[in-house]
């Protein structure tokens, strides 16, 4: 998960997870306006940032589909499910705010919506808004950056099917993004192309136990992978370490550390050697068909 941005502005700190029954209202007059902002209030514009946020990423990265592709895959990143999975990622479920809770739900249901699932997704939308809000200057891009970076698991499964096929798929958030935060299910092929030849090896291993997890992924593991190379002068140096729901997944993320994290400049140092004794390989091949022809 990429780091959760700041919500730079005090006042709207609080508000994303507060809603409209934990508000105190002013009785000093007739009014029955809150004096408070709620998330009901941010989320309406807090929606229309994630749908332009997720529109711009679309139309940039898959804008070989027809409309209603992208407007499929647009609706695949914003949907209840996909907001209310990341607010419990970040723990927003342990922070709303509310008078009635029972009230809130029952809400929520009357209006066709899927419960505490609803809640949450409003909630992720408004604390889209008080980010935006917060910062004036940057807090869009400060946005769009964690929406892409937090999105780029889902779209490079969605780019993997025929539906919206893009073997080209890049996510890099701006030239600034911290490609560590962006998971690339490619990263181990990546890596094995760029340094692994015939006297190099890189070797996937477990470095403590998978960890059983709780609440609502309850039945699910986490993985842990170090990511070893022998060759170039090296025995077994630690590239780096991965995190995730499988082998796979959490080598994938050990990979994409070695090759953006602290080993980057010995990883490009090591594909620098490979180049060149691949150009000597050439070079004596050619070498020898040619005085063969002689």
């Amino acid at each position: 998960m990429p780091p959760l941005p700041e919500v730079k502005d005090g006042t709207l700190s609080i508000a994303p997870f507060r809603h409209k029954s934990a508000v105190a209202y002013n009785r000093s007059t007739s009014s029955t306006k809150p004096t408070e902002v709620t998330y009901e209030k941010l989320e309406f514009l807090g929606d229309a940032q994630l749908e332009l946020i997720a529109s711009r990423l679309i139309y940039q990265r898959f804008s070989h589909l027809l409309a209603g592709q992208q407007s499929q895959l647009r609706e695949l990143l914003v949907k209840n499910e996909t907001l209310s999975e990341y607010a419990r990622a970040y723990g927003f479920d342990k922070r709303v705010q509310v008078g009635d809770f029972d009230r809130m739900l029952q809400d929520s249901k009357d209006r066709g919506n899927k419960g505490f699932n609803k809640v949450l997704g409003d909630v992720f939308e408004a604390y889209i808004a008080a980010v935006v809000l917060s910062d004036l200057e940057s807090g869009f891009a400060v946005a769009e950056k964690w929406m892409t970076a937090l999105w780029a698991p889902k779209l490079y499964e969605a780019a993997q099917n025929d539906r919206f096929y893009n073997k080209d798929l890049s996510l890099h958030a701006g030239g600034d993004a911290d490609l560590r935060n962006v998971y690339n299910p490619a990263a181990k092929a990546e890596l094995q192309k760029r340094i692994a030849g015939r006297d190099v090896k890189l070797e996937y291993e477990a470095y403590r136990d998978p960890v059983e997890l709780k609440g609502d992924q309850l039945g699910q593991n986490k993985h842990f992978i170090a990511l070893y190379l022998t060759g170039f002068g090296y025995e077994r140096k630690l590239l780096g370490k991965g995190e995730g729901k499988n082998k796979v997944e959490a080598g994938n993320v050990a990979a994409t550390e070695a090759m953006h994290g602290d080993c980057k400049l010995m990883v490009e140092e090591c594909e620098k050697q490979l180049d060149k004794i691949k150009a000597k390989k050439k070079a004596e091949r050619e070498a020898r068909e040619a005085a063969g022809k002689e």
